[in-house]
C-alpha cells in the first residue's frame, strides 16, 4: 500500500464533494466511508454503471484502469431469463414456508431459500472511500492501494 501525504482541507473537500454527489444522485444517505454502491446504495446493473459514468464525466477522471466486471455484475447477469426463472421458483418455495412461520407466530423456523438468487460470480463492489480515492488521484485507484496521511 502506498502512503501519500495530503492536506486536511483537500481531503475534507473531497469527502464533502463526493458525499454530496452520491447523495444527490442516489437519494440515499451516506453513513460511512465503507458504504458500498451496490450493497448499501442499492444500485445494481445499469444504475451503478450510469452513476459511475456521471462520476467520471463530472470530475474529469481517468477510467482506463477501471474494470467494471471486477466490481459489479452487469444488467444481463442480474436479469437474464434463467435467473428470473430460478428466482420465481425460489419464491414459490419461500412464500409457503414464510406463511407457515407467520401462522405459527414464528414458533416454527424453516430454512427458506435466500432471495434474490444471484449469479455465482463474486464481485468486489466499490465503497464511498474508493470513490474519494479515485477523485483525489484523478485515475482509478482504490482505498486499498493508497493510504492518506494528513499533513499540516
Amino acid at each position: 500500500m502506498e502512503t501519500k501525504k495530503i492536506e486536511f482541507e483537500k481531503l475534507r473537500y473531497a469527502y464533502i464533494t463526493i458525499k454530496h454527489f452520491l447523495e444527490t444522485e442516489t437519494y440515499e444517505k451516506i453513513n460511512s466511508l465503507n458504504d458500498k454502491i451496490e450493497k448499501d446504495l442499492a444500485l445494481s446493473g445499469d444504475d451503478n454503471l450510469e452513476l459511475l459514468e456521471k462520476f467520471v464525466k463530472k470530475f474529469e477522471l481517468d477510467h482506463k484502469g477501471f474494470n467494471y466486471s471486477k466490481y459489479f455484475l452487469s444488467e444481463g447477469e442480474l436479469f437474464d431469463p434463467g435467473a428470473v426463472i430460478v428466482n420465481l421458483l425460489a419464491v414459490s418455495v419461500w412464500l409457503p414456508l414464510k406463511t407457515i412461520e407467520l401462522l405459527t407466530l414464528n414458533k416454527i423456523n424453516l430454512d427458506k431459500p435466500k432471495l434474490p438468487i444471484r449469479p455465482d460470480r463474486h464481485v468486489l463492489d466499490l465503497t464511498f472511500k474508493d470513490l474519494i480515492t479515485w477523485y483525489l488521484e484523478k485515475e482509478f485507484k482504490t482505498s486499498a492501494e493508497i493510504k492518506y496521511e494528513i499533513v499540516k
